[in-house]
């Protein structure tokens, strides 16, 4: 049976956003008020075109709110899928997985505030916590819109490190050998 982990809640980006999307909107309903109640048919007609852009622009905060509460990663006998804020998905063969350690990458806060890469050979998904690092036999070829990139290292942090960690070497044992070999 599949199990499945979350990342971390992005809270660096959910608490701006909304202050941004309620600051935002209280503005345009101050600055329209006027023109919808003592406006003459041309002001009625601006402030409507007004309101539909606020509007578009709260729905648009709504999705990108949304796609970042869509983001897991999933292990089953097979392959670990990562669905990283709707924008991202990777599928990673278990039987290619060939080391899993933790990581601490510095500087730290360049890896953790959402997805990035070196556009060589890794992505890091994370909206903050631990790291781990994944790393493949062969590269998958990944699409990061507008490229694609061949990749071999994957950087996680999901809130149960522990867990994932877990269900990670009942997969994948092999690969926990090797990075203890090479710490050693």
């Amino acid at each position: 049976m599949p199990k499945q982990f979350r990342f971390a809640d992005a809270m660096w980006f959910r608490v701006p956003l909304k202050v941004l999307v309620i600051s935002i909107s209280v503005f345009g309903l101050v600055s329209l008020y006027p023109a919808l109640v003592n406006g003459a048919s041309a002001d009625h007609d601006r402030a409507i075109l007004g309101l539909t852009v606020l509007l578009a622009f709260v729905v648009t905060a709504t999705v990108f709110t949304v796609a970042i509460s869509d983001s897991y990663v999933e292990i089953d006998c097979e392959a670990v899928s990562v669905r990283f804020e709707s924008f991202f998905s990777a599928q990673l063969p278990i039987r290619d997985i060939v080391r899993v350690t933790s990581i601490d990458p510095r500087p730290q806060f360049r890896y953790r505030l959402g997805l990035s890469t070196n556009f060589r050979d890794r992505i890091s998904c994370s909206h903050g916590g631990a790291l781990i690092e994944i790393e493949l036999r062969r590269a998958q070829p990944m699409r990061l819109w507008p490229r694609q990139i061949l990749v071999t290292r994957f950087w996680l942090a999901v809130r149960e490190h522990d867990a994932f960690i877990a269900a990670l070497r009942e997969r994948a044992p092999d690969a926990f050998e090797r990075a203890r070999d090479e710490a050693a």
